[in-house]
């Protein structure tokens, strides 16, 4: 404020500079009434709001008409019912973006399939897997086309991910294995599911997808082949900052109690037919 009284005082300074100093000092307060930061589980619950984040999909949450639903979204409804907290739930199919704004705390938790990679371990705390799955090539039968049966066949191909898809590591690292290029093109504001329904409609040759979902979308598709994975088991969890180490106490907790019950395996079937 000092700094504002000596510039309007400034009979020299033109009306138009004080105005963008106006400005700029207005959108600096803003700023700071308005920036988050991490919370942990006491002070969620002082809130009495959990912030989450999750993809737009019906394995994460999706809204059709006055329809509600997602594996994900139905998972974290329950948890915050049993803490008596109201849900704020934002959607991005952006797994790292996700996590980058879980560490400016813009989220409580990132609710998805998050893989635990190396470079997630270091900068955000996961809580108890909620699925061990490997993910699978998923490929167009047509009687033109030879199917891909093993790795090396993919050398000078191009595998179709979602922008910024962590699964990009994976295929670089199966690209060293065969000691040929296997290419990555990334696809703008598309999930998991129109990537594969991509492949179905022939759009593109190939993606990947986690086996779970890929037996689900092969049922929808009877087109697809899913036969051949891509690399090995890898645990997929929730994840929370790394100031919040309450936070991923409750939610393992909820994880350990909750998962496996028959309340689960209601959800678990509703969206992935198999048990």
């Amino acid at each position: 404020m000092e700094l504002l009284r000596l510039i309007t005082n400034d009979k020299y300074l033109k009306p138009a500079l004080i105005a963008v100093a106006l400005i700029a000092l207005g959108s600096l307060v803003f700023a700071l009434l308005h920036t988050r930061s991490s919370r942990d589980f006491d002070e969620i619950i002082r809130s009495g709001r959990l912030r989450v984040i999750t993809d737009n999909s019906s394995f994460g949450f999706k809204v059709e008409k006055d329809s509600v639903y997602g594996f994900q979204y139905e998972l974290i409804k329950a948890f915050a019912a049993k803490n008596g907290v109201e849900l704020e739930i934002s959607e991005n199919d952006n797994v790292s973006e996700c996590i980058t704004d879980l560490m400016q705390g813009e989220y409580d938790i990132v609710a998805c399939f998050v893989p635990e990679t190396s470079e997630y371990n270091e900068q955000v705390l996961f809580t108890n897997p909620l699925q061990v799955d490997r993910q699978m090539l998923v490929q167009r039968i047509n009687d033109s086309t030879k199917l891909i049966t093993k790795q090396y066949q993919l050398a000078n191909d191009t595998i179709s991910l979602p922008k910024d898809s962590p699964h990009k590591l994976l295929i670089n690292h199966l690209s060293e294995q065969i000691a040929d290029t296997i290419y990555i093109d990334e696809l703008k504001n598309t999930y998991t599911e129109v990537a594969v329904k991509m492949v179905a409609d022939g759009i593109i040759n190939y993606t990947i997808c986690p086996e779970v979902f890929a037996v689900k979308m092969q049922k929808l598709y009877p087109n697809l082949n899913i036969s051949m994975p891509i690399g090995f088991h890898q645990s997929t969890s929730w994840a929370v900052d790394k100031k919040s180490p309450d936070l991923q106490t409750k939610l393992n907790d909820f994880i350990t109690e909750f998962v496996g019950s028959e309340a689960y395996w209601e959800i678990y079937r509703k969206y992935f037919g198999v048990r």
